[in-house]
């Protein structure tokens, strides 16, 4: 087996064997969330949740990527929607300016942590357009 050919099984193993723990970690958070009441708790719990869920899709993907066929991207594919992408890549920074604004004036713990999540969270939003236009980039220079 090449040298290729190995990286790909360890890391499609690797993958899998993240993924399970992901599946735990969806069970632990549903259960949690079935012993509290408190709404922070709960909410917390949600979060992680959904994070495990889109963490084991976006695994699958790559998982399907590399024992199935590798996933195409052109520059095409972005070209025809990138003023939609820009648009909203907007919309994200102006809430980024929002979050900021309003963890900077938050008083209260649990306020400030769950405004401290959103913040973070819209910021990696903007990190993964940001790489999107990169990819576009070097798509383009790989069509010229």
């Amino acid at each position: 087996m090449s040298k290729g050919a190995e990286r790909a099984v360890e890391m499609e193993k690797q993958l899998r064997k993240w993924q399970a723990i992901e599946r735990v970690s969806m069970e632990q958070t549903a259960r949690i969330m079935e012993e509290s009441r408190n709404p922070y708790v709960r909410m917390i719990m949600e979060i992680i949740r959904h994070d495990s869920l889109m963490h084991h899709r976006v695994q699958q993907l790559l998982i399907d990527s590399i024992a199935y066929e590798d996933v195409p991207l052109t520059h095409d594919d972005l070209s025809t929607i990138w003023k939609s992408i820009e648009a909203h890549d907007a919309a994200e920074k102006e809430v980024i300016g929002i979050a900021e604004g309003l963890l900077e004036t938050a008083w209260s713990p649990i306020h400030k942590a769950l405004l401290s999540y959103l913040l973070t969270d819209e910021k990696k939003h903007d990190e993964v357009l940001e790489q999107l236009n990169e990819i576009k980039k070097d798509l383009a220079r790989r069509t010229q």
